[in-house]
């Protein structure tokens, strides 16, 4: 029971927050009680592991994805990373916790895969 209402609480607060900038997405744990790990504190580690698990599942336009996930693989000890290797299995990791992504509905997983696409673009 608990977990269908956080799914509904995420995707209420992930399609309220779609237009966000990343320093708006501080506030999305908050929605959630603390169920949603803040996007905005991602690190590059697990923005681009995520980017991977996203690109690979066809959740985020590919061409956007690819130039910055290059660009954050790019940097040094980022593959390497514990959040790299957790983003590839979809789950974003951030304060407040980490949400795998991959039980979602489709739409909530596009959705965070574009929230950590924004996000990521200001790691570079």
């Amino acid at each position: 029971m608990i977990r269908t209402s956080v799914r509904a609480a995420l995707t209420i607060a992930m399609l309220a927050v779609a237009g966000a900038s990343p320093a708006q997405l501080g506030n999305l744990g908050g929605l959630l009680g603390g169920a949603m790990p803040n996007i905005a504190s991602v690190g590059a580690g697990n923005a681009a592991g995520v980017l991977s698990y996203c690109v690979k599942n066809k959740l985020v336009n590919a061409t956007s994805a690819s130039s910055i996930l290059s660009k954050l693989t790019g940097k040094p000890g980022v593959t390497e990373s514990n959040g790299f290797k957790l983003g590839q299995t979809g789950t974003i990791q951030g304060d407040g916790g980490a949400l795998p992504i991959a039980g979602l509905k489709e739409k909530v997983k596009t959705k965070a895969c574009d929230l950590v696409l924004r996000h990521a673009g200001s790691l570079i």
